[in-house]
């Protein structure tokens, strides 16, 4: 077989060595040791190795076996065991494009997040853990080989441990060249397609087997069986009568963030260092499944400023166990394939001879996504005049979608921060533009924890019952999915399921200004306090809350100034507030992004019903003749 091999020319070297391989694929020790002497064959390896070594792979695979000792005959590095990155056929430049992405979109812009607060020794000892979500189809597989493909292992002789670290390959000096990291799959099998699921969980589990990565797999019977379990107002909650898609992403989403906090955890339960271990879910999305987000999103009505495809990278999430409920890990969503189109993946798999699963319900219109992959991009791409023409739209719309919504949040924000109060939303005293209109937006989202994301249709709704009836100062509207808008005067707040979201307190701040302080201006005044805010928090939001909603957190009463600072309610019960009231005690905090910070407490006089008094904060306390911030309040 080997004469017969070498005898041959190079043009038909590949199927001569296909042909002869496929006579001794029934002999495993034969076969074996056939490839591993055409490693040695310096002319094939130097033209055709990675094709040699896909074959090995795939009688590997053929034979059932999971991992393997190959015989090397002659020269070690010419192994087919060795897989070493630069040996994949790459036209369509894959590999370099995940490094890219991994580099630029991830890890430099972390590393950019934390250089203030870590020391570059802290840096460089940091640690990610990559998660990797293999459903077994193209997309994902080829992700698993590209990231493989940049890892170097080394052993430590001392410890004799192994490190294994990203290879990122930068050429500026600026930003980092390698990084350490940990490898793991997640497969979710969704027993919707008989035989063929199982086949796909296999499938993955044997690629893991053979590079000796931690491979994690979840079922749906089981999600679907624990789902009775689950408080059915939990959005999360699995249906027990039907599988949707929608559902299962939520489902896998969940999954996944479990697990990457199990994992970045595992080592510190108690607590772990952000600089020290964080974690990254990859996921083999790429370009056209971003331009198919973007029709998707047409479709459903979305916004002009949200009319973009996938993003890169998420934001930040917090990492936390039942062990550690409070942590400074974080994690994030990741997406190192947007760069690549869907050819260019196929492409990199087939010149490799790589194995992938195809699931063939991606071919068939019964979801919306498919058929707009199948259907509606075929024929724009065919009226807009090929690939290059529909791409340069789709890359117009979202550039220019980013540009709206930049502008938009930032005057938004301002908006927001100009209200006298953020637990309920203050209507304009004219009329509602397309600013305030962001502003409610992200408001809504804000106080129901992105429970609640209003269409443009719903805020049109709102802002014409606003516009057509400016005498009714007291209305209802249902938006769907349980949530109502109430109005009531100047302000908007939430309802959900017969609960507000968004509770009208019995004060509300009216103004501030800075003024000169006077001792005799706040006695027996509780409408209007006078509080020493620094300058720099001055255009911070105020904002009324109540102890049950910031916690038992420490308070100073300015008499006990020079002393240690006392639990909020240790504090009401020395006023005599009475136990089940001092959940609901009013608080008047400073909000900034990293801290609250509680300025005054108000105690309300039982006896007399009305009449109270705010305690003051010893670090926000004023003193006479200083310059001193006075809010105007009043009582709903």
């Amino acid at each position: 077989a080997h004469d017969d091999f070498v005898a041959r020319g190079d043009d038909e070297i590949i199927m001569s060595y296909h042909h002869l391989l496929s006579r001794l694929r029934p002999l495993r020790a034969s076969a074996i040791l056939f490839t591993n002497i055409v490693s040695a064959c310096s002319g094939f390896c130097l033209h055709h190795q990675p094709h040699h070594m896909s074959f090995q792979r795939q009688l590997m695979y053929h034979q059932g076996v999971s991992s393997y000792a190959p015989i090397t005959m002659y020269n070690r590095d010419l192994s087919v065991a060795a897989e070493r990155k630069h040996e994949f056929v790459d036209d369509g430049n894959i590999i370099p494009a995940v490094r890219s992405s991994l580099r630029d979109d991830l890890i430099q812009p972390h590393i950019d997040t934390i250089s203030a607060k870590a020391s570059d020794s802290s840096q460089d000892s940091s640690t990610v853990v990559l998660l990797l979500a293999v459903s077994g189809g193209s997309d994902s597989v080829a992700l698993f080989y590209a990231v493989n493909a940049l890892l170097r292992k080394t052993n430590d002789d001392l410890t004799h441990q192994t490190t294994t670290c990203l290879n990122l390959d930068s050429d500026s000096d600026d930003e980092v060249k390698e990084f350490q990291c940990e490898l793991h799959v997640a497969h979710f099998n969704h027993e919707q397609r008989g035989d063929n699921s199982d086949k796909d969980e296999a499938f993955v589990q044997r690629l893991c087997a053979e590079r000796d990565i931690p491979f994690h797999n979840y079922f749906w019977s089981d999600e679907e069986s624990s789902s009775s379990n689950v408080e059915q107002c939990d959005e999360n909650a699995m249906s027990s009568v039907s599988f949707t898609q929608d559902i299962a992403r939520k489902w896998r989403q969940r999954k996944l963030r479990d697990l990457l906090s199990d994992l970045v955890l595992q080592t510190n339960s108690t607590k772990c260092d952000t600089n020290n271990r964080w974690g990254a879910i990859l996921t083999a999305h790429h370009g056209d499944d971003s331009d198919e987000t973007i029709l998707l999103k047409l479709l459903r009505g979305s916004h002009l400023s949200n009319l973009r495809g996938i993003e890169a990278r998420s934001e930040k999430f917090g990492l936390t166990t039942h062990l550690s409920p409070s942590t400074s890990c974080v994690g994030y969503f990741a997406k190192p394939m947007l760069q690549l189109r869907k050819n260019d993946i196929t492409k990199f798999l087939e010149s490799n001879a790589l194995e992938w699963r195809e699931d063939k319900s991606n071919a068939t219109n019964k979801y919306k996504r498919n058929k707009v992959r199948n259907e509606l991009i075929p024929l724009m791409r065919e009226l807009a005049g090929g690939e290059q023409a529909l791409q340069k739209r789709f890359n117009n719309i979202e550039q220019q979608s980013r540009a709206i919504s930049k502008d938009l949040k930032e005057r938004a924000s301002s908006y927001l921060a100009s209200m006298p109060s953020q637990s309920e939303f203050w209507l304009p005293r004219d009329e509602i533009d397309i600013v305030c209109e962001e502003a409610f937006h992200i408001w809504a989202s804000k106080v129901t924890d992105r429970k609640l994301q209003l269409s443009y249709d719903q805020i049109n709704r709102i802002k014409f019952q606003v516009k057509s009836y400016p005498g009714r100062l007291k209305w209802i509207i249902d938006v769907g999915g349980l949530w109502r808008v109430q109005r009531n005067g100047s302000v908007l707040t939430l309802l959900h399921d017969n609960e507000c979201v968004s509770e009208t307190l019995p004060w509300y701040i009216v103004e501030t200004k800075a003024v000169q302080f006077d001792v005799n201006d706040q006695e027996d005044n509780d409408t209007e306090l006078f509080a020493s805010i620094p300058q720099t928090l001055e255009k911070s939001a105020l904002t009324i809350k109540r102890v049950k909603d910031v916690g038992n957190v420490m308070f100073l009463p300015h008499w006990r100034k020079g002393r240690s600072p006392i639990k909020i309610k240790e504090l009401l019960r020395g006023q005599k507030i009475p136990l089940h009231l001092r959940d609901e005690t009013l608080v008047l905090c400073i909000s900034t992004e990293d801290s609250e910070e509680i300025v005054a407490v108000y105690i309300h006089d039982s006896d007399t019903n009305n009449v109270g008094k705010w305690i003051i904060q010893s670090y926000f306390h004023p003193t006479k003749g200083s310059s001193v911030t006075k809010i105007k309040l009043a009582k709903s």
